[in-house]
């Protein structure tokens, strides 16, 4: 890459640039994935901050030959795996690699800033390092269940090695700080290991937490995230939503001064107006990864509720397949299907019947033979005569045999 070139990727989570072939900045901002989350129930993709994972990675081939690289961190975290890949990546570069945590680095977000060689934080920006965890929608048995916490004891381990590193502490007492979720602030990090320095003369993040501690605010972004742990002081918890602009990720300009003088908004959408517009639109999605999640979780529990209350009506087994099974459906679905099956039960014990009697023989059995002649109605005469002899019976009188 030679002197002068200028380079500039801008996604929605993240930008970065290159001004000089030697100084890279990045904005990180977002929810870590393997890909773009998609809506189970209506196919769509969710709108939402997402750091992907195949689009970062290839991104980043874009500037590892950097002398130095500095980065503006702010994320609640997502997908261990990735943000585990992310972390080994940002490493294998042979760039001195500075993080600035912007607002957060929680979960994921906390390994991809063990990444770098220096940490520098503001003193209500927000760290979390906690157990990992995972969704469990499937039938298990105890074996099953085992197998599942011994698989996230590996990924807890693996975590536990990255922040051994970076703090110098035995990974026993690092999983210990992770068991109990610890949340803390810049200071603490610092007190920690976790972060090197605190920016002292810079203008604070505005950092806050909504009342149930689902939301987080910070640099004008809204976060979602499960609540974990207690609260570090210093953090202001609201009871409204502040307003939030989206937040912008623009990076700060890099070059010898070693990226002092930040790009204005109005020079980067002159520089760069496709990017700019991007950010824009990007700024204007109304609906959160977060959001979309607990609306599927509603749809989950609605169509759960329908399918049990129709137990007097089916068995448990169909009940069963129709919530976890490998083609789970809706209560209206299970039912069509459950009259499918009785159709389908019908026609065989009809085609079984016809078999049956095919293979008994009966359709070559003729009919029954006439009625013999006694079986005839009687005439008017023979009912006399019989009415004659019966009355010379009575009176003891012989009759005569015909």
């Amino acid at each position: 890459m030679g002197k002068g070139k200028k380079t500039v990727i801008n996604r929605p989570a993240y930008t970065m640039a290159i001004t000089d072939g030697k100084h890279a900045e990045m904005t990180l901002y977002g929810d870590i994935v393997e890909a773009r989350p998609v809506d189970w129930w209506t196919g769509e993709e969710v709108a939402g901050d997402f750091i992907i994972q195949s689009e970062f990675l290839s991104d980043l081939e874009t500037i590892k030959d950097c002398d130095d690289l500095t980065i503006h961190l702010n994320s609640c975290g997502g997908d261990a795996f990735v943000a585990i890949a992310i972390h080994n990546r940002l490493r294998e570069l042979p760039a001195v690699k500075t993080c600035i945590v912007d607002g957060a680095a929680m979960s994921g977000g906390s390994l991809i800033m063990c990444a770098c060689d220096t940490v520098k934080v503001n003193p209500s920006s927000i760290i979390l390092i906690h157990d990992c965890w995972s969704y469990a929608f499937d039938r298990f048995n105890s074996t099953k269940l085992r197998k599942l916490a011994d698989d996230l004891d590996v990924i807890n381990e693996s975590q536990a090695e990255i922040y051994a590193r970076k703090t110098g502490m035995e990974a026993e007492n690092i999983r210990e700080l992770m068991a109990k979720e610890t949340m803390i602030t810049g200071r603490k990090a610092v007190e920690f290991g976790l972060a090197d320095e605190v920016i002292e003369d810079a203008d604070d993040a505005d950092v806050s937490i909504s009342a149930d501690h689902h939301t987080l605010y910070a640099c004008g972004r809204k976060m979602r995230f499960a609540a974990m742990g207690e609260l570090p002081d210093g953090i202001k918890v609201v009871e409204t939503e502040p307003e939030t602009d989206g937040g912008d990720n623009t990076p700060e300009a890099s070059g010898k001064n070693g990226g002092k003088g930040t790009m204005t908004w109005e020079e980067f959408r002159k520089e760069n107006p496709e990017a700019a517009e991007a950010a824009i639109a990007e700024a204007q999605a109304s609906v959160s990864h977060a959001e979309a999640e607990e609306a599927a979780r509603a749809s989950e529990r609605a169509r759960c509720e329908e399918i049990d209350g129709l137990r007097g009506v089916f068995d448990d087994a169909t009940i069963q397949a129709a919530k976890y099974g490998e083609n789970p459906c809706t209560a209206q679905e299970m039912a069509f299907r459950a009259a499918q099956e009785m159709a389908k039960q019908g026609r065989t014990f009809l085609n079984q019947l016809q078999a049956d009697y095919k293979e008994s023989g009966a359709d070559a059995v003729g009919a029954a033979p006439a009625a013999e002649e006694d079986d005839k109605p009687m005439t008017a005469d023979d009912m006399r005569a019989a009415g004659a002899a019966m009355a010379k019976k009575l009176r003891g009188e012989k009759t005569e045999e015909v």
